[in-house]
């Protein structure tokens, strides 16, 4: 079963030319964003100088709009999920409550049955097709389900992230609790959501697309008033090298 109708980089493919945006572009300009295109999306460069971004990353927190990633989701039996994603991971093991990265791509475990792999904007199409591919040769139930276009994803980084999270949810993200590579499903901001923490003070920060708006406004502000800001790829990539931005 796929569901590649609803993937954005197939949409753009099959005739629709301009490139794939963030559903809250529209706040961003507003708000002074400078805009760039990678991977076929236009993705936010940044608000200001990028140094003065970066350095709000390494000093307090930045918030950065990732929607570009890719967020795709297997549905199997566990023991059949367990072989699929070892056999795309050169024999990688999920385990509850933490994510396995490989190759760029995360794999993050909601359930026995269900994972959702996160991508880098130019590796979502060639996965998807791996993913189908698996999924059709099994000899049971398996579904890939295209969500890069349902879920928002922001980055929160810097030494206040922890702190940022603390205003919004319950769920503990000290280093001795959440470990890097940790994974929740959870409630925060009072929506549905995933945290990964994916190393050090960097973490990614998934919801339902439609509270993006809501979601951005609530980190925005809480930014602010810790000191950091919004940030765009350019920072990220300033801050933890090149492809940082644009990479899942």
């Amino acid at each position: 079963m796929s569901f590649e109708f609803l993937a954005p980089d197939a949409a753009r493919h099959n005739g629709v030319g301009a490139p794939m945006r963030s559903p809250i572009e529209w706040m961003h300009r507003d708000a002074g964003a400078r805009f760039a295109e990678h991977a076929g999306w236009r993705v936010v460069a940044g608000f200001g100088a990028s140094e003065g971004e970066a350095a709000a990353c390494a000093e307090a927190v930045g918030v950065a709009d990732l929607s570009h990633l890719g967020k795709l989701e297997l549905q199997a039996e566990p023991a059949l999920l367990a072989s699929i994603v070892a056999g795309l991971t050169g024999g990688g093991a999920l385990a509850p409550g933490r994510a396995l990265r490989q190759d760029g791509v995360w794999w993050c475990p909601m359930t026995s049955g269900r994972v959702i792999a996160l991508t880098p904007p130019e590796a979502t199409a060639r996965l998807r097709g791996e993913l189908e591919a698996a999924a059709e040769a099994a000899d049971s139930f398996a579904g890939v389900v295209e969500l890069t276009a349902a879920l928002g994803s922001n980055a929160v980084v810097g030494p206040l992230a922890r702190e940022t999270f603390a205003r919004t949810t319950a769920l503990d993200l000290r280093p001795e609790s959440f470990g890097e590579s940790g994974f929740a499903p959870v409630s925060v901001a009072r929506t549905p959501a995933m945290i990964l923490r994916q190393d050090g003070d960097r973490f990614l920060h998934l919801f339902g697309a439609g509270y993006a708006s809501y979601v951005w406004t609530v980190f925005a502000d809480a930014a602010g008033d810790l000191g950091g800001s919004p940030v765009g790829v350019e920072a990220l990539r300033t801050r933890f090298g090149e492809g940082a931005g644009a990479g899942a």
